[in-house]
């Protein structure tokens, strides 16, 4: 079966200035690093530019590079021998100036490009165990508030968990940066009356502004 080749454009490269290790973006994919900030975590795609030719038909290799460790598919390691050499690092942004997205020290060299960015989220790259399944939450209604996402849970199918107590009923997905947790219906309702409270807290002069600016009271 033949395939046909598709392109795939370097959005960076990978620079080292004696011990510091930084992407620098092309200039014209320099909009894209906005929302980033010091101390996200970030997922890095980048294409081992260097692992061209034969080792691309390489598909078993010796995990870990040991010889004492057994033939084993690149699909099942983490090999930079692979059929296409895309390698993937998640990483912290330490610094960023400019164009320049200073990061932790890998192992890539001088001048790998950086094929994507993609910000680090607990509940797509830490899979675990949550309530709440992918296909239940209502990604689209989902709502960003400052560095918190609320995801609420899709109304559809709700009759079949009447039976099921407050306590119990997972009601919504809070993503805070790349962490994510959930709240039960009773949690979301306490919630609701701390955030209250804390309103109500609010010296006059600022909730007075924000009424006059538009902004709803809880």
């Amino acid at each position: 079966m033949e395939f046909e080749p598709f392109k795939v454009v370097p959005v960076g490269y990978v620079k080292r200035n004696h011990e510091k290790t930084f992407i620098e973006i092309l200039p014209e994919f320099r909009e894209a690093v906005d929302g980033l900030r010091e101390d996200d975590w970030i997922k890095l795609v980048l294409w081992f530019h260097e692992s061209e030719g034969s080792r691309r038909k390489i598909l078993k290799v010796h995990p870990y590079g040991n010889p004492k460790n057994p033939l084993t598919g690149v699909f099942a390691t983490r090999s930079p021998y692979r059929p296409n050499p895309i390698a993937l690092y998640t990483v912290r942004i330490h610094r960023i100036e400019g164009n320049r997205l200073y990061i932790d020290w890998i192992d890539a060299v001088d001048g790998t490009p950086v094929v994507d960015i993609k910000i680090f989220v607990e509940r797509y790259d830490c899979p675990k165990e949550i309530p709440i399944e992918e296909r239940e939450a209502d990604i689209r209604g989902g709502r960003m508030i400052g560095e918190v996402n609320v995801i609420p849970r899709e109304n559809e199918h709700l009759d079949e968990l009447e039976e099921v107590p407050p306590e119990e009923y997972e009601a919504v997905i809070l993503e805070i940066g790349p962490k994510t947790t959930t709240l039960t219906a009773k949690e979301l309702v306490e919630l609701i009356d701390a955030l209250k409270e804390v309103y109500e807290n609010l010296p006059v002069e600022i909730r007075d502004r924000l009424r006059r600016r538009g902004g709803r009271s809880p």
